[in-house]
């Protein structure tokens, strides 16, 4: 949209800094139901997303359809459009249920229910609700508490401090990426972010046990952004990361990291990777390009590692996919796919937009690893669109 036409005609049915300025945080969710039944006139129930992505559980207002609700098509505690298209059918059977999802940037963090037929839509509502839960996020634990059903392992949490939004509406395109599980392995983790000078993606799978590599993980996070928001490039950030890892006090702390970067205006691609697996770069009409690089060592070694480029052009209707060893190997706790599986799950998305691949990978995941994976099986896609 041109600059100096995102104004508004009318007044908001309620808006996200005001509500976020004067309620106490922690008694967000009930203020919000509250206003959300005022705008309805009908009972109104505020459900979040499971850090798993499995349920909806419930957070606020009355409990009619249970504590939680299945929710098989969600990305971690996210649901992109088809998500919630078959959230609706799933709940079609209850008489009278409306559902008004809570969008920010191209992903659903909850969804209110309204028990009848709404006075007025609840469709603004909640998405000034998003913009309010997302920024209260940081000052109190309340919504972090409702979307764990059980405690994760102290590596898990950290882990999902470091993860960015499941779901990110890019310019040209979208990117979507999880690891799976959620609860207790903590070893990959991968980062999104637009800069001026296009889309940065980088995934690493640290080495060791989970709590090193968590730590360690957090570490070459911190380096990572450091380098980045210096004017860094994706060697040179690679190189920092490793050198930051050497820092670590103890055993060696190492990891193999890929950092891709896509210019959306000329569609360029460039990569850069250290001991991690290659990505696939997927066509339209099922075309499959595997991309090869020279041998390379890993992160946080002996050795200064020499970090091996490739390069293409990603264009309309073509995606990247990203994934760690945890999906493709066939080591005990992998899921043991292989490329070949990799390829097969990621041109089943019919919709082919990243989320829907990452899901699609994952559950081909979960169904070959039998919900048992003992190492991280993370996955992120670039579509572009």
């Amino acid at each position: 949209m041109p600059a100096g036409q995102l104004g508004r005609r009318r007044s908001l049915a309620l808006d996200a800094i005001h509500v976020f300025d004067v309620v106490p945080p922690a008694l967000l969710p009930e203020q919000l139901v509250a206003e959300a039944q005022r705008i309805a006139a009908v009972p109104v129930a505020l459900y979040v997303l499971d850090i798993d992505g499995s349920h909806l559980l419930h957070m606020a207002g009355p409990k009619r359809l249970g504590e939680a609700l299945a929710a098989p098509f969600a990305i971690g505690p996210e649901l992109d459009a088809d998500g919630i298209g078959a959230l609706r059918e799933s709940i079609a059977e209850f008489e009278g249920v409306e559902l008004f999802a809570l969008w920010l940037r191209g992903r659903a963090i909850g969804v209110f229910v309204a028990f009848g037929h709404p006075r007025e839509p609840l469709t603004e509502m909640a998405r000034q609700a998003a913009a309010a839960v997302t920024l209260s996020d940081r000052y109190t634990d309340v919504f972090a508490r409702a979307q764990r059903r059980k405690q994760p392992r102290a590596a898990a949490e950290i882990q999902q401090s470091l993860l960015p939004p499941r779901i990110v509406r890019v310019t040209g395109g979208e990117v979507a990426g999880n690891v799976l599980p959620t609860y207790e392995v903590a070893g990959d983790w991968f980062d999104v972010v637009e800069n001026a000078d296009g889309i940065w993606i980088t995934l690493a799978d640290g080495l060791g046990d989970s709590t090193r590599s968590a730590a360690s993980s957090a570490v070459a996070l911190g380096a990572l952004r450091a380098s980045r928001r210096s004017g860094a490039s994706i060697v040179e950030a690679l190189l920092v990361m490793h050198q930051t890892l050497r820092e670590m006090p103890g055993p060696r702390a190492e990891m193999s990291a890929i950092v891709a970067h896509w210019d959306p205006t000329s569609g360029r691609l460039a990569l850069a990777n250290c001991g991690h697996v290659g990505p696939l770069i997927l066509g339209e009409n099922g075309a499959v390009d595997a991309v090869s690089f020279t041998p390379s060592s890993g992160l946080g070694g002996r050795s200064t590692p020499k970090p091996s480029e490739a390069s293409a052009r990603l264009l309309a209707g073509e995606r990247l996919l990203l994934f760690s060893d945890g999906v493709t190997g066939r080591g005990e706790g992998q899921a043991g796919l292989g490329e070949a599986g990799v390829i097969e799950a990621a041109l089943g998305s019919e919709r082919e937009s990243a989320a829907d691949t990452v899901r699609r990978l994952h559950h081909a995941v979960l169904a070959a690893s039998a919900d048992d994976l003992a190492d991280d099986a993370t996955a992120v896609c670039l579509a572009v669109g």
